[in-house]
């Protein structure tokens, strides 16, 4: 009798077993079977050519680094700016420049026979591993219709268009009348282009 009973036990625990598990099986979602012959969607991708076109611009952006930028102090409606245009590794063209301080910006020479002429742009070059210097006796930039006077201690943005790096902005210092160059002391924050600069009014 006590046999049987296990026997019984037995059963029942195994048809209780069953029942959980096709109840689970039940349960579980079914996934649809792909028809033959179609291939499954692919994960979207971006875009490499975005890609590859953002990374080129970076790049370009970080090889062209604008240093020591300067003028005089002056109430002349003109004025004149020197700096140095670094290319880190590739070449480019300065097309353009402008500023809120002026009506123009031109490009200069002393250099003689032509000294004093206006030089259409684009008309620098900068060689690749290279730096342009503008600064007095050579190629340098003029500030034309001035709409303030430059005061000492002073500073103002100008943006620079290249062919390739796009848009720089760089702080020109404003010196006094009898600057010659950009003070030394000053040389070793050539990377801060924007600290202290101040706009037209």
């Amino acid at each position: 009798m006590a046999n049987r009973r296990s026997a019984n036990v037995k059963l029942l625990a195994a048809a209780a077993a069953f029942s959980i598990c096709g109840s689970l099986a039940l349960a579980q979602p079914t996934l649809p079977l792909p028809t033959p012959g179609s291939n499954p969607a692919p994960a979207p991708t971006p875009n490499d050519t975005a890609i590859k076109a953002r990374a080129a611009a970076l790049a370009a952006k970080a090889n062209v680094d604008i240093a020591e930028a300067w003028t005089k102090a002056t109430s002349t409606p003109n004025a004149p700016i020197y700096l140095h245009i670094v290319s880190a590794k590739d070449p480019d063209r300065l097309l353009s420049i402008d500023t809120a301080m002026a009506k123009n910006v031109e490009l200069r020479e002393d250099t003689p026979p032509a000294a004093g002429r206006v030089l259409p742009m684009p008309v620098i070059d900068i060689p690749g591993g290279a730096t342009v210097n503008l600064g007095p006796g050579g190629r340098y930039l003029m500030l034309v219709g001035l709409k303030e006077p430059l005061k000492e201690g002073n500073s103002f943005l100008i943006t620079l268009h290249f062919e390739k790096a796009g848009k720089e902005s760089a702080a020109v210092k404003v010196l006094g009348t009898g600057a010659a160059s950009f003070p030394v002391t000053a040389s070793a924050r050539r990377g801060d282009t924007t600290a202290a600069a101040t706009g037209a009014k």
